[in-house]
């Protein structure tokens, strides 16, 4: 089994390699939904496995559970998006090791997306990855998944997580 420090160091460097792009994070719980206001984004609450909210830097929001998995979810609002898939791939760009999995579209409601899952870090102790990307109207939304061990066991709650993403067509700016 992977230990939740390597996961939590190996999933700091991702994210500090995949996020440098920051949206505003006016995040709030409500009737289980997290919602970011200001560009009208949200998504339910991280069901089972139970999972604990962490602070990770450059992050709209961040979970992780006892068996050392890692979710995390940024957004990037404002500009034009390219293709999810182009999207998706630049979030890989620098994360060496990696061995591709499987890729493919995905979509939530009206908004496209692109999903892949990876192998990353040590052959003989690697780490998992999933990400989602999916471009909302003028906004980049990453979904992420790291575990070890835990990996599988993990897909179903961040598969029903990131599938939970909804974006108003009329955010409330009076929430900045």
């Amino acid at each position: 089994m992977v230990g939740r420090g390597r996961v939590g160091t190996l999933a700091a460097a991702l994210v500090g390699a995949l996020f440098t792009l920051a949206c505003a994070s006016d995040l709030v719980l409500v009737d289980g939904r997290y919602v970011q206001r200001k560009y009208g984004l949200s998504f339910a609450e991280p069901g089972t496995p139970p999972w604990r909210r962490v602070d990770v830097d450059d992050t709209l929001a961040a979970w992780e559970r006892p068996g050392g998995a890692r979710i995390t979810v940024q957004a990037e609002c404002h500009r034009k998006p390219p293709s999810p898939q182009v999207q998706a791939r630049s979030l890989l760009i620098g994360v060496e090791p990696k061995a591709l999995r499987q890729s493919g579209p995905v979509a939530v409601g009206p908004w496209p997306g692109w999903s892949q899952e990876l192998d990353v870090g040590e052959p003989q102790r690697p780490l998992h990855l999933k990400t989602v990307t999916l471009v909302a109207e003028d906004c980049t939304v990453d979904f992420l998944l790291l575990a070890g061990d835990d990996f599988e066991a993990s897909i179903p709650g961040f598969d029903a997580w990131w599938q939970s993403f909804e974006k108003s067509s009329a955010p409330a700016e009076a929430a900045s």
